[in-house]
């Protein structure tokens, strides 16, 4: 980490009060040991993220129950910047009670989304946002730890950042980048020693460079968009059956089901039936979602309002 960034992290009014409290007054700090993991009648997993040379380091402990495989404790360790140990907080405690399965569904827009203070206010500055992608992936690895999924092998493109090319390219990918800036804001490639960015003629070539990786990467997403049936850009009263299915679909991954996913539940259509004006949307709650007080109300209501405010006013959702 450096000078200025470690000065950053001390001027506390550039960051929300949530990342400031959490910080100072972290929950689920601390470790956990195989007495505990007995103690809860569970099975004890402990996963290693990251480097201390390179300025980010986490160690996330889990206690799996082992009927279900949910993490019934989880607890971190860490070593970095207060944001991170604000960040790798609030991931410790969506990752609780959730089942491996589950905690995959964890992404950026979901723990970026709970760290805010504010709806329309982001969580962490752009330089700091790698700091989330970075508990992600430790999170990943150690999902993958508990499935007893031997990690793949990928190169380290950046070394400062300890990042592989596969984490790279999926970040350009996941968050449609297109610039060198946003990538190193993600993922903090190329922010430290910069060697990695670009050919230097007057030192010996490197396997892999940011800007090589960029440019092939975004070809590969635009032959990929052509391979895509992509949901038409017309109105939703105009759209096939089959259109509106897609449309729907894609809706809701987007905007509904990760707002499910992280109190436990999820939903699956059932049908759609056009009925005059309106096109009904028939449902099925799943999960924690199948029993919750507000799954007729508060629930039911925000995915019928965001359906309405993205494809249609006349889309009517109605659980089963």
């Amino acid at each position: 980490m450096s000078k200025n960034e470690m000065m950053m992290d001390s001027f506390w009014e550039n960051y929300p009060f949530k990342i400031q409290m959490l910080s100072e007054k972290p929950k689920n700090n601390g470790s956990l040991t195989e007495e505990d993991a007995k103690n809860l009648e569970g099975s004890l997993i402990g996963c290693d993220y990251g480097s201390v040379e390179s300025g980010e380091w986490i160690r996330f402990y889990w206690v799996i129950e082992p009927a279900t495989k949910r993490v019934i404790a989880c607890r971190y360790q860490m070593f970095g910047s207060p944001a991170l140990r604000a960040t790798a907080d609030m991931a410790a405690l969506l990752c609780r009670n959730k089942n491996p399965k589950e905690i995959e569904k964890i992404d950026y827009k979901n723990l970026e989304y709970f760290l805010r203070d504010h709806p329309n206010s982001p969580a962490l500055p752009d330089t700091r946002r790698y700091l989330i992608n970075f508990v992600l992936r430790a999170i990943k690895a150690t999902v993958h730890k508990v499935q007893g999924i031997e990690a793949e092998s990928s190169p380290i493109v950046c070394e400062c950042a300890n990042i592989s090319l596969d984490d790279i390219k999926a970040t350009i990918k996941n968050f449609k980048i297109d610039n060198l800036k946003e990538l190193a804001d993600l993922t903090k490639a190329g922010a430290i020693c910069k060697e990695c960015i670009s050919h230097d003629t007057y030192k010996a070539p490197r396997e892999y460079y940011l800007d090589d990786i960029l440019k092939e990467t975004l070809k590969e997403m635009e032959a990929e968009g052509t391979k895509k049936s992509a949901i038409p850009d017309k109105p939703f009263k105009e759209m096939t059956p089959e259109e509106k299915r897609a449309a729907i679909d894609a809706t809701i991954d987007e905007y509904i089901r990760a707002m499910l996913v992280m109190d436990g539940g999820d939903m699956e259509i059932l049908d759609i039936k056009e009925n005059g004006v309106n096109t009904d949307i028939y449902i099925k709650y799943l999960g924690a979602c199948s029993g919750c007080a507000s799954a007729s109300t508060g629930t039911l209501f925000a995915i019928e309002g965001i359906l309405k405010q993205k494809l249609d006013p006349d889309i009517r959702v109605l659980p089963l």
